[in-house]
């Protein structure tokens, strides 16, 4: 099972995080938002195409490998981590596609970005 975690950060912005049960992070937002509203529509973007195998794409730089989350008119949802291995991120592509769609929210905004959640 995984859960959406939303953020409120030091400025007063929303973005959010998706944790497996493991409370390993998978996804963050790219975008901050000034309304809770907002963040929920974006992990309602999450929902819906994280069960479209096209809409991740791999990527990799001087840090490592990472993968994109877009939407239907390729604009960037959420992002990972850096992945040592590329199998490891792949596992990892598959988690949140079987668990994204079903995932509960979470409201952790006045908790600090690094702190887990059971």
């Amino acid at each position: 099972m995984a859960k959406f975690q939303t953020i409120k950060d030091s400025s007063g912005h929303y973005h959010f995080n998706l944790r497996l049960r493991s409370g390993e992070v998978v996804l963050s937002s790219v975008k901050k938002t000034t309304q809770l509203s907002d963040c929920e529509k974006q992990i309602a973007l999450v929902k819906e195409n994280s069960k479209f195998a096209q809409r991740f794409s791999r990527e990799s730089d001087d840090h490592g490998s990472y993968f994109i989350l877009r939407d239907a008119d390729n604009v960037t949802i959420g992002k990972s981590d850096y992945y040592k291995y590329w199998l490891d991120m792949e596992r990892s592509i598959a988690a949140i596609r079987s668990h994204a769609g079903d995932a509960e929210i979470v409201d952790k905004r006045e908790l600090c970005d690094d702190q887990q959640f059971a």
